[in-house]
């Protein structure tokens, strides 16, 4: 590398205060403060648009050729930055830190952190993570918003806001969310609740348990409740994950379809237990695999574990593929065909999670009435 090439800086991080305390209290020992500096510097100052020559970045850095090169180095090993290169052009393409719970969840990162600092050390780190408020003895007396004006809410109104505020959503995901949406009303599911963040778990967990549009809008009164201010999400998983799948076989070999169908195909229509349906959860939450890589693995991980998903053996591959960003079906059979194929392993057997379904939570009288006349028109 050299002070006249060129390069041109794309920045897919956002240093939420969360992944900055990760930045700075778990990859500050292993790169360097100096490392550390250099890209929180370029990460703040976002993408440029054209090629310009590293010697003016090095100038405002006030660092030599060397000194850059070498922190690029130290970014790339811990994933915090790719770079390519043409010739004398680089791209650099900064991606986000891991947040600390991420973080110590790699079987890999988390064991360098600890040669290269000490187990005291980490262990302080992990005791302030987990430290939580004690709030015992206080009484809540937050105040909340009245409902009550939106008594007088009519017809008129909601036609006026639904057109101001239509959106068409882009998620890679089998669940289209524009279509979901199509005729539901603010008072099955509030504008409150349709957050980026919400619709996208929607879609992710329509993907991971096989749930239809019909039946995912069966949910909503459940999660989406007018007396709250929440969106209940861990009520939607649990939703989810009870939920019969509506099951069509599919090829062996087609990836690219709902991970509880893929694994009934898997197993010739069987309905997926509910320790399963919890493994392709942890696959998909702790460790960040599309489902298309979760098939993958799945299928591998049954002809390995004589027809059985055990965890033991399928989240340390997960880890691999999480840690080498592996996105596609194609990428994890390449990724798995030289590896992991030893012996099978013993099958362990596991305790099936419980889950309390004595919360009975009923919708309210409007977002029945809405549920009703919106499945009248299928």
């Amino acid at each position: 590398m050299l002070g006249k090439d060129l390069y041109k800086a794309e920045v897919n991080a956002e240093l939420s205060a969360e992944r900055l305390r990760s930045l700075v209290f778990f990859y500050g020992p292993l790169i360097g403060n100096d490392a550390l500096a250099m890209y929180e510097y370029l990460v703040l100052r976002g993408n440029t648009v054209t090629f310009t020559e590293i010697n003016g970045l090095l100038i405002t850095l006030n660092l030599s050729i060397d000194d850059f090169e070498f922190y690029c180095l130290k970014l790339n090993e811990y994933r915090l930055l790719k770079t390519l290169r043409q010739e004398n052009r680089y791209i650099f393409i900064f991606n986000n830190p891991m947040d600390m719970k991420q973080f110590i969840r790699d079987d890999i990162l988390v064991r360098d952190f600890i040669l290269k600092t000490s187990g005291d050390h980490y262990r302080e780190l992990i005791a302030d993570i987990y430290t939580e408020s004690d709030h015992s003895g206080f009484e809540d007396v937050s105040q909340t918003l009245s409902l009550d004006s939106l008594k007088n809410w009519k017809a008129e109104d909601e036609t006026i806001l639904k057109k101001s505020v239509e959106n068409t959503y882009e998620f890679n995901t089998l669940f289209d969310v524009n279509v979901f949406l199509k005729d539901i009303s603010t008072n099955l599911l509030p504008m409150r609740f349709r957050t980026k963040e919400n619709l996208r778990q929607i879609a992710l967990l329509a993907d991971l348990y096989n749930i239809s549009y019909d039946k995912m809008r069966t949910f909503l009164p459940r999660v989406a409740r007018l007396d709250s201010s929440e969106f209940d999400l861990k009520e939607l998983r649990y939703l989810c994950m009870r939920a019969k799948s509506d099951y069509k076989p599919v090829g062996n070999d087609n990836y690219n379809v709902p991970c509880t169908n893929f694994l009934m195909s898997l197993q010739d229509g069987k309905e997926v237990t509910e320790y399963d349906k919890k493994i392709i959860f942890n696959l998909s939450n702790k460790y960040h695999l599309d489902p298309p890589v979760i098939n993958v693995l799945l299928a591998h991980a049954l002809k390995a574990c004589d027809n059985r998903l055990i965890e033991n053996y399928l989240y340390p591959i997960a880890s691999d593929l999480h840690r080498n960003d592996i996105k596609t079906a194609k990428d994890a059979l390449e990724r798995l065909s030289g590896s992991y194929n030893g012996n099978k392993r013993k099958v362990q057997e596991d305790k099936l999670p419980v889950y309390d379904d004595s919360d009975n939570k009923t919708m309210s009288a409007l977002q029945e009435e809405e549920l009703l006349k919106l499945m009248g028109k299928k």
